[in-house]
């Protein structure tokens, strides 16, 4: 009972003597081969779920992490009590980063079990029970009769929770306390109704799914459980003071070895995201916020999740931002985004979201504590908006903040007369708030073309000065698809099309029916204009609820705008640091078939070739073995970049729409002779296809064949190529660091060193290049 000797002097407790002998059940929580024990019978029970057991520093010794939808433990207890007692204590600490799913898109006053031998129908038993909004209870039969103890108010996250129960019912008395404050009591007179049998950690007896999900669920930690046969005097643990902070990231082990989840792409550390909005950067970091649900990889009951970067790349999840539980957003707090302001926000970050209660979607507001935008704080005057201005669809969420002149604005997505649309929003400074007259900013103008309602509309003033409309419809004649818009905004507000714009174009090469990059966040920064977008995974539940998360963003992308309105994406400039020092590299040669890309090989990958096009199809080939592979290559005769997954194994995401095979027509055709830029960046499951620092895609693959990890270009034919590289990349790749590979007969000057566009730079500037391949003095230079 190595946990036990931790509780001794915490009580001060007990009688000289009788101590021992009034601690009747004991779990300890630390997982060991699989199991907990309970230690004073010895008895040991099997954790359960989709992962290995994870034990955490804990509250005492080490507490069991719960995922929220697949773990628990379904444990027992003996004949612990004596017949007619009428005295109890039961102790227990948990923490948790938000609160059960309970039911989707229903307001509901149930709770279910932390930890329970409750059961209804025998009329027997007591535990400690949690809602979806955080209420929380300790419940109890005493002589037959159902005792319930309600905290006064919600179960506080991130941070441990000593949650002790005392029932003394010679004294008629039951009371709830959490770290040593009595949250809640009642009355009760009589023995404890009792009976040997099922003690339920994680989840309870009652069961609710959607689809292949448990709802009644909890996620967090629990840590050291213990049941008195006595009634505690509040000085015994009043003040217990727990070993550790509670740890509630996702342990490493739970996807170490999971070969299709990503890597440097943003994703949350577990569970289900959607939309990724208000990239900004603040404190030395770039910060993402996103649609999440921590409970599982499932839509429900969204939160604003966060995650933050030094370099866009090597992301780490901070705490959730925003959690419904006001009457405004006791939904869902959905959609929005983030900005700084002088005359709004004071020049600090602030959140606007769709606040959404079981009646209507709203827009709130809510503000940083710190530069750190880790702590946030609503605002009293919510909502700001306080629903759809009259006329216009139900669907009213997403709203944008942007400023032209010395004028603030909101647009929020909607949809009028069938057919997407974006409302106008105008700020008083004076009377502090924000008109809603059902003003529009912009309307498309057929449902088939532009959709029904549109989703994540932004707007952005592009270096040229140009403004850039994206908005994501649902329902076009394509299905899902992000569309954008160039043009100008009026004196009043309104965004106004230019003649490229007549009709919208499409963002990625290739997207429809939810496939693709959707819903961009935009966001300029130290000159440049940088975006990501979710990707959604496409897969069956089934396949989520095994993996654990589902969705991933994009990899960063550069935008720019062309003389003619045309979107120019390229990759981010600092994606080059995650390259490692594995690399391959050859220039000024003929292509005739296969060519392995030895030693660069994997499922972590960058591979780039400049490639002269003529009338045979080339690219490269991944996850190759033998006559497997996944093939990205751009193809003369259609003018179309393909990735073609049909010879892969895979878990197939895309039957009946692509069934494998993505056909990208590019917007201008390579003409003989011209040179086709090709990028790739492979993550495990997503690909991020670059063509001509131009345009973009990024699709989503899921191999199932362990052994493919070759790589190689390829042609169908003689194919000139001008150069071809390829990198193992990884996070931890960062750093300057220079590697010279072995050349002979450059030609060049040897005092200098010359870029992949020809560019000289001193020999002796390698400390300050930026990442790239360099050659010179007889040699390459690597500089990463």
């Amino acid at each position: 009972m190595r946990h036990l000797a931790k509780y001794i002097p915490l009580a001060a407790l007990m009688a000289a003597g009788g101590a021992h002998a009034d601690l009747v059940a004991h779990f300890d929580m630390e997982a060991v081969n699989g199991e907990i024990t309970e230690t004073i019978s010895g008895s040991r029970y099997a954790v359960e779920g989709n992962f290995a057991p994870e034990s955490v520093a804990g509250a005492v010794g080490k507490a069991l992490r719960f995922d929220g939808y697949t773990s628990h433990v379904h444990a027992s207890l003996d004949d612990v009590f004596r017949n007619g007692t009428s005295k109890m204590t039961v102790s227990m600490w948990v923490a948790l980063p938000c609160y059960p799913v309970i039911e989707i898109d229903k307001d509901t006053k149930e709770q279910t079990s932390i930890a329970s031998c409750l059961d209804e129908e025998a009329k027997t038993g007591f535990g400690f029970f949690l809602g979806f909004n955080g209420g929380y209870s300790f419940r109890m039969y005493v002589g037959g009769w159902p005792v319930v103890i309600e905290a006064d108010s919600p179960l506080p996250p991130y941070q441990w929770n000593h949650l002790v129960a005392v029932a003394d019912c010679d004294a008629r008395t039951v009371s709830l306390y959490n770290n040593g404050e009595l949250v809640g009591s009642g009355k009760a007179n009589g023995s404890i109704s009792f009976a040997p049998g099922a003690f339920y950690m994680g989840q309870g007896r009652e069961s609710r799914k959607s689809g292949p999900f448990e709802l009644m669920s909890f996620n967090g930690l629990i840590d050291d459980i213990s049941i008195w046969d006595k009634a505690l005097d509040l000085s015994a643990f009043a003040d217990a003071v727990p070993e550790n902070a509670p740890s509630l990231d996702i342990p490493s082990s739970r996807f170490a070895s999971d070969r299709l989840r990503p890597r440097f792409h943003g994703m949350p550390a577990a569970g289900w995201t959607n939309e990724c909005h208000g990239l900004i950067h603040s404190d030395g970091r770039y910060h993402l916020f996103f649609q999440k649900n921590g409970d599982g990889p499932y839509m429900a009951r969204l939160h604003w999740g966060h995650i933050s970067s030094k370099n866009l790349y090597d992301w780490r999840e901070e705490k959730i931002a925003l959690a419904p539980g006001d009457w405004y957003d006791i939904k869902g707090c959905w959609s929005g985004c983030v900005f700084s302001d002088d005359e709004v926000t004071g020049g600090k970050p602030g959140i606007l979201y769709t606040a959404v209660d079981y009646a209507k979607a709203m827009v709130a507001q809510a503000s940083a504590e710190s530069d750190s935008l880790v702590n946030w704080s609503k605002s009293s005057s919510n909502p700001v908006i306080s629903g759809r201005p009259s006329g216009l669809s139900d669907d009213f969420r997403d709203p944008y903040f942007f400023r032209n002149a010395d004028k603030a604005y909101v647009i929020v997505g909607t949809s009028k007369n069938g057919v997407g649309a974006t409302t106008l929003h105008r700020y008083d400074p004076v009377a502090k708030r924000w008109s809603n007259d059902g003003d529009m900013f912009f309307s498309g103008t057929s449902a088939a073309q532009d959709g029904t309602f549109w989703e994540m509309p932004n707007i952005t003033r592009m270096p040229d000065g140009k403004w850039l409309f994206t908005a994501t419809p649902l329902n076009t004649r394509e299905g899902v698809r992000t569309l954008y818009w160039t043009g100008d905004i009026d004196v009043d507000g309104h965004f106004k099309p230019d003649a490229q714009s007549a009709a919208p174009r499409l963002v990625d090469l290739e997207s429809k029916e939810g496939f693709g990059m959707l819903s961009p966040t935009v966001y300029a920064h130290d000159g440049k204009v940088l975006a990501l977008g979710i990707v959604p995974d496409k897969l069956p539940s089934q396949t989520n609820w095994r993996l654990g998360w589902a969705h991933c963003y994009s990899l960063p992308r550069e935008w720019s705008l062309s003389a003619g309105g045309e979107l120019i994406q390229k990759p981010y400039e600092g994606l080059k640091g995650l390259r490692t020092n594995t690399v391959f590299s050859r220039e000024g040669f003929v292509l005739d078939g296969d060519m392995a890309l030895d030693p660069v090989k994997g499922n972590a990958l960058e591979l780039y070739g400049e490639f002269v096009a003529g009338n045979s199809s080339f690219g490269f080939e991944l996850f190759k073995n033998g006559s497997n592979s996944a093939k990205v290559y751009y193809e003369p005769s259609s003018g179309q970049i393909v990735a073609d997954f049909s010879s892969l194994p895979r878990i197939p995401n895309d039957a009946g729409i692509y069934d494998g095979v993505y056909r990208c027509t590019l917007p201008e055709r390579p003409v003989a002779g011209s040179v086709v830029k090709l990028n790739v960046f492979l993550d495990h499951s997503i690909l991020d296809i670059f063509v001509n620092d131009r345009w973009a895609t990024s699709i989503r693959v899921f191999p199932t064949d362990d052994a493919g990890a070759e790589v190689a270009a390829f042609s169908e034919g003689e194919v000139k190529v001008g150069s071809l590289s390829a990198w193992i990349l990884d996070v931890e790749a960062s750093g300057s660091s220079v590697e010279t590979v072995d050349m002979t007969g450059t030609g060049l000057a040897p005092s200098c060193l010359y870029d992949m566009s020809g560019r000289s730079f001193p020999h002796d500037m390698t400390d300050s290049l930026n990442p790239g391949i360099y050659v010179g003095n007889g040699g390459k230079i690597l500089v990463r």
